[in-house]
């Protein structure tokens, strides 16, 4: 409550004696101040918290979705186009008839196929696949296991790096690699450390 004086001052016209007389008088006016409590406050920022933690929910969920109907759309086009892969296009089949200015004692239908049947080939393993492969064959090796040695794939040639303690290991290192598919030769630069 906020309290609000205002003070006047009031010169009578008839003075008394040679002065003038000068009354003071204060009126006070008194207000009350209307607000919000505390709690009406807090409720309002707990409502305001719940109202944004709604909406997030509904912005990820709404997002969670799109996101798993295009993974759903793009398993169907994959699934469409093994599918697609796997049957042959079957094409009704092209009749051509004859003229009828040329004689002919009877018309035939003739087939003529439209396109060649699809050739699959097999494609070459990219190179970090054969690198994979490599490491993890002597990743499987207990002799080589406790040593680090790094692959590399290029153009069919597997690249070896990395210390041994012995030439035999060396070697077996360069055997594995060797088996590996789409290995066509090894480049042994593993160093020898006892």
């Amino acid at each position: 409550m906020s309290e609000y004086i205002d003070k006047r001052i009031v010169l009578q016209d008839v003075p008394v004696g040679s002065r003038p007389v000068v009354e003071t008088r204060y009126d006070s006016v008194t207000s009350e101040r209307r607000g919000g409590s505390g709690v009406a406050v807090a409720a309002l920022v707990v409502a305001g918290i719940t109202a944004a933690v709604v909406i997030t929910m509904m912005i990820l969920n709404s997002q969670q979705r799109n996101s798993e109907d295009a993974l759903a759309r793009e398993r169907a086009r994959t699934a469409e186009a093994q599918q697609a892969l796997a049957q042959p296009a079957q094409q009704p089949p092209l009749i051509v008839n004859m003229p009828p200015s040329q004689p002919a004692t009877a018309t035939y239908p003739v087939v003529v196929p439209s396109e060649p049947a699809p050739v699959f080939t097999r494609l070459a393993p990219s190179n970090a696949s054969v690198e994979i492969d490599v490491t993890s064959r002597l990743q499987n090796d207990e002799l080589l296991r406790p040593y680090a040695i790094d692959v590399n794939f290029t153009a069919g040639i597997a690249t070896l790096s990395g210390n041994v303690p012995d030439e035999d290991l060396k070697k077996r290192a360069e055997k594995l690699a060797m088996a590996a598919k789409a290995v066509q030769s090894v480049v042994n630069d593993i160093a020898v450390k006892p």
